[in-house]
């Protein structure tokens, strides 16, 4: 698992050392992105993430390189089922790294916990769709 980690990590570093430089770079479509197990809630500020349990955010504005390649940062938070306070002192907010190609109305998307050395997941996501997700309770 440690290695599949690091390998999707090293992944997502060249993606981003991939991007040219120099020229106005297109960004990810704002609106609603949905798929098993996730929506992404993009605006021209970032975008919000939605694991049904947990949440994410991503914190600047995503941008593409001309093959529609990407990498940024943001946050995770786990789920403890239930309402709760964004400023409960017990919430602990995980470094997120997100990484994906956007071909069209598609979205595969990558997410992972460097902090944890963990994997989130692999995502395939579709502007407009609704997600599908399990809510915690």
């Amino acid at each position: 698992m440690r290695n599949t980690f690091w390998s999707a990590a090293i992944l997502l570093m060249l993606v981003f050392n991939a991007s040219p430089g120099g020229s106005a770079q297109a960004t990810l479509p704002t609106g609603i992105w949905g798929g098993q197990g996730i929506q992404l809630t993009v605006t021209d500020d970032g975008a919000r993430v939605d694991y049904g349990c947990d949440s994410g955010t991503i914190d600047a504005r995503v941008q593409l390189d001309s093959s529609g390649k990407f990498t940024a940062r943001g946050t995770h938070t786990f789920g403890q089922g239930g309402p709760r306070r964004r400023d409960d002192p017990a919430v602990k907010v995980h470094k997120a790294s997100f990484g994906g190609i956007h071909e069209g109305k598609t979205l595969r998307l990558t997410v992972l916990l460097p902090d944890l050395e963990r994997k989130l997941g692999d995502f395939a996501l579709e502007l407009g769709r609704r997600a599908v997700l399990d809510r915690c309770g």
